[in-house]
């Protein structure tokens, strides 16, 4: 059997040119989607792991990574284009989202838009369901906002930081299959978000990754991958 392999291709989207792994050539085509301050990059175990049964696409979202950045506010509808377009770009009529923090805010916003073409939902302590806690507040302006978001438009943290940035869309609209997974010691999005996403999406399962915290993919990409091969599997 041939082993999995990771390719880079670029895209045009929106005038752009985006940068786009890619993994797979069969199955259900799934797209990941990373976090604020993330990039494709984040994803390597996980696509790999995936790849064995499913055609699947990394992108560097719009200002992040190497993608490039303009003079905007990011928003989530700016973001939710963004991917809309880039599913145009790579011919995918329908597939799966799996998104990491910010990247799940996305894929709900996607989801919602696009209701016959997003299939099911993995989200990993997706923000939209409440502020982000005080600690991870702390860190994030004196921190990330000075390190991670070097690698942004200036505007982007601000977004980033913004209470109003986080509450709760019409969530419950969404009917997609979705599972949440979530790490019980998560400081940005604590545990009790996951809950709250549990209780307020009408067709979620909810597991807690214990002694974890926010970057699921990234620490924890194995069993990461694995629950996510056996949710979409279970079809």
């Amino acid at each position: 059997m041939t082993s999995p392999v990771i390719q880079e291709t670029h895209v045009m989207v929106q005038g752009l040119e985006i940068p786009v792994w890619q993994a797979g050539n069969q199955g259900e085509t799934v797209i990941l989607l990373h976090g604020a301050g993330g990039s494709r990059r984040d994803w390597a175990v996980v696509m790999l792991m995936l790849s064995q049964r499913f055609r699947v696409y990394a992108p560097d979202v719009i200002g992040f990574g190497q993608s490039p950045r303009s003079d905007v506010t990011y928003t989530v509808d700016i973001f939710r284009d963004f991917v809309i377009d880039l599913m145009a770009a790579l011919g995918v009529h329908e597939t799966a989202l799996i998104g990491h923090s910010l990247g799940g805010r996305i894929s709900l916003a996607v989801a919602a838009a696009l209701p016959d073409r997003v299939t099911r939902l993995v989200l990993a302590a997706p923000m939209g369901f409440g502020p982000v806690a005080p600690v991870g507040h702390i860190i994030a302006t004196t921190v990330w906002a000075f390190y991670k978001a070097a690698r942004l438009t200036p505007r982007y943290p601000k977004m980033a930081l913004d209470p109003g940035a986080y509450e709760s869309g019409t969530f419950e609209k969404i009917r997609q299959p979705t599972l949440l997974l979530w790490g019980s010691r998560d400081l940005y999005f604590p545990k009790s978000h996951g809950w709250r996403a549990l209780a307020t999406l009408p067709d979620a399962q909810l597991k807690i990754y214990n002694g974890a915290g926010h970057s699921l993919p990234i620490a924890y990409p194995v069993h990461f991958a694995s629950d996510i091969h056996a949710f979409l599997a279970d079809r």
